[in-house]
């Protein structure tokens, strides 16, 4: 059942959308008193501040005392860091850097749905052979990057909320028609650097199909939705 959060009410002027740290009534409410005593700041004439001038104070304070957790910079906090928005924007120009190569890579080979491959065991000489049924597209994106391609620490991977990902293709097997899943093969770079966090070493593809992605799946942002 899909759970609706609903909108804040404020204690202060009882709207919706905001709490009591942020209303903007009571805002205007404070600086009107602080314009109005302005001229008695400093002198025995001047009023105390009411609790609701301090309140206001207080939280303002308190915001500009605030600690970041992603750049232990003060002002801000993680949900607002400027520095981690230019991670998640480096982080997703390189998907799409990294997502081309994947391709170009999968087209050289002829991975695709429709194509036969074979997966030698560890254990055994014999080798098996999969039709390939299903790419799994969505799962093939940063998250499963090798840190070689893409620096753990220059992207910030450590960070990941979900930990770096281990994509798989759906395939069924020629000899007995059961399904299952499979790591996709290692590919490099130019660089001769690993493409994958996690890849098999022991599969090859003997009758190619080209590969069709999603519409305009290189450029694609959705995957990185709370990726920090």
């Amino acid at each position: 059942m899909t759970r609706y959060r609903s909108s804040p009410t404020c204690s202060k002027c009882w709207q919706t959308g905001h709490t009591k740290r942020s209303c903007p009534t009571q805002k205007k409410k404070v600086a009107e008193w602080l314009e109005t005593n302005k001229h008695l700041e400093g002198t025995d004439e001047y009023p105390s501040k009411p609790y609701w001038v301090n309140e206001v104070e207080q939280y303002a304070n308190s915001a500009k005392n605030r600690v970041c957790s992603w750049c232990s910079e003060n002002g801000h906090n993680t949900r607002t860091c400027p520095d981690k928005k230019k991670v998640l924007e480096k982080n997703l120009a390189k998907n799409k850097e990294w997502r081309q190569q994947v391709l170009d890579k999968m087209q050289e080979v002829g991975l695709g749905v429709g194509a036969l491959i074979t997966n030698k065991s560890r254990h055994e000489n014999s080798q098996k052979l999969y039709l390939v049924m299903d790419m799994k597209w969505d799962g093939i994106n940063l998250t499963a990057s090798g840190n070689e391609c893409v620096e753990y620490y220059e992207y910030h991977k450590h960070n990941y909320k979900r930990g770096s990902s281990y994509p798989e293709m759906a395939v069924s097997a020629i000899d007995s028609n059961g399904s299952h899943t499979l790591y996709y093969p290692q590919f490099k770079d130019d660089d001769d650097k690993e493409l994958f966090y996690s890849a098999s070493d022991r599969l090859m593809v003997v009758s190619p199909s080209e590969p069709s992605p999603p519409n305009d799946w290189i450029n694609d942002e959705s995957w990185a939705k709370g990726l920090f």
